[in-house]
């Protein structure tokens, strides 16, 4: 196993679930999955950001778990290159992201995160290092106001989700450096 933090690039990640996908198709399994984070941001979005796992919600887990540690050990991989954990703080279903972008490999039905949903989640976790996904998604939606912003958290997350902690107020002030931060990278045209 590889200790060292490994960084997939878009074809890497989408290399690593057709892999898994005819893994599963071999024992005759389809799985669906719904992928969050940084993957459905470098392959729904075409963003360039490089990640070190793939988040989300897959089905079913025995089998698809069975496949990662197999494929961890026969490549060289962090056994959580495939994460699963994300998907307890998420507080909605995956069907609710009537956005999701669908693709369709071997083995998978595969969901990626829309826009919105992904912008409610980074914005909720509140971590320095999405920031950069933050400001695109912000803008690839047109968002310019900070207020916007906060009811699109708490619309798809909920008032009383286990993902949103923090407060309307304490969101405001997240989001308004969000806008800024957004307003400037289409200033620079990055």
């Amino acid at each position: 196993m590889n200790d060292e933090q490994v960084l997939f690039s878009r074809d890497e990640l989408l290399e690593l679930l057709t892999e898994l996908g005819r893994r599963l198709d071999a024992r005759g399994v389809t799985a669906e999955a719904y992928i969050i984070g940084g993957t459905a941001m470098a392959i729904g979005l075409g963003s360039s950001r490089r990640t070190g796992d793939i988040d989300g919600w897959f089905k079913p887990m025995k089998e698809v778990l069975e496949e990662v540690r197999t494929m961890a050990v026969e490549r060289g991989l962090a056994t959580d290159w495939l994460n699963t954990h994300a998907s307890g703080f998420m507080s909605f279903s995956p069907k609710d992201d009537t956005g999701a972008q669908s693709i369709t490999l071997k083995g998978m039905r595969i969901r990626l995160a829309s826009p919105r949903f992904l912008l409610a989640m980074k914005l909720a976790a509140g971590r320095a290092k999405d920031a950069a996904d933050i400001s695109k998604l912000v803008n690839e939606l047109g968002i310019s106001d900070a207020d916007e912003l906060v009811d699109l958290a708490f619309d798809v997350l909920g008032e009383d989700g286990v993902t949103l902690t923090d407060s309307r107020e304490s969101l405001t002030f997240q989001a308004r450096d969000a806008i800024a931060a957004a307003a400037r990278e289409r200033s620079q045209g990055t």
